[in-house]
């Protein structure tokens, strides 16, 4: 049961803003946002620096199995915003990002999700579970549509979309990702699911899942079975097959950073 780890930054050459840390029964994604730097105006450190922070803080903190998932994301983003709070003025602004994690205890596997991230149950009966937290979609959307009606133009513009991310980010209606308030990590979805009925399971940024959310790479099923068969690979060259063959809706990146950490069973 020895975790598995794929990286591969959206553009050659380009360093990726997704994060991944492993440890014995343990893998961590961040992924991290990659949001103009007018955001995160208050911050001097990169998004693949904050990224990286937080996914090293979280997986030295799930070691301990008496600490749950949530209180270790918790004291995760907490250390990281300690870090720079006295060289950045995070009132500016501050990178941010999202989180899947899974860790083995005994004889089960814990899963933590917190925004757009994923886990993925692969299960012994070959049925394939996805755990993530899209409300982001819909946050940015409506708020941005208002901006867009207020405006009294039909549709928002790539300016908009950032307002409204920035304002739907860790309030109540909007969504909850890693930023500078730990108590965001009290959103996270989390859940358990016992070994026995698992054949895999995979943390993912949202780079890594777009293949069967959003370009048609592949299906969920189809991603289950190379994790499965350990050809994550496989999976990262379906999509970027996809990206360059159809191209990606309006307002998505046309590459995205993909990460991907599994264990077999």
């Amino acid at each position: 049961m020895t975790p598995e780890l794929f990286s591969l930054s959206a553009e050659v050459g380009q360093e990726s803003e997704d994060a991944c840390a492993i440890g014995v029964g343990i893998g961590v994604v961040v992924d991290g946002a990659g949001l103009p730097a007018s955001m995160r105006k208050g911050c001097s450190h990169s998004v693949a620096w904050y990224a990286r922070m937080l996914a090293e803080e979280l997986r030295m903190r799930l070691e301990s199995s008496l600490s749950s998932m949530t209180d270790a994301l918790a004291g995760a983003i907490a250390e990281v915003t300690e870090a720079h709070a006295t060289t950045c003025d995070l009132s500016q602004g501050s990178p941010s990002a999202t989180v899947a994690a899974w860790r083995i205890v005994g004889d089960e596997v814990e899963h933590l999700v917190l925004c757009d991230a994923s886990v993925v149950l692969i299960g012994v009966d070959g049925s394939a579970r996805e755990v993530t937290d899209d409300r982001i979609t819909a946050a940015v959307q409506t708020r941005a549509e208002s901006l867009a009606s207020a405006a009294g133009i039909p549709t928002a513009t790539a300016g908009m979309r950032f307002a409204a991310l920035d304002d739907a980010r860790n309030v109540e209606g909007g969504f909850w990702c890693a930023h500078i308030d730990p108590d965001a990590a009290r959103h996270a979805l989390t859940g358990r699911t016992p070994i026995s009925e698992l054949r895999a399971v995979v943390a993912a940024s949202d780079g890594a899942t777009r293949g069967f959310q959003l370009v048609g790479a592949h299906t969920l099923r189809d991603f289950a079975d190379l994790a499965v068969n350990g050809d994550v690979a496989r999976i990262a060259a379906e999509i970027r097959a996809a990206e360059d063959a159809h191209g990606v809706p309006p307002f998505t990146k046309p590459h995205d950073d993909i990460a991907l950490v599994s264990v077999r069973f």
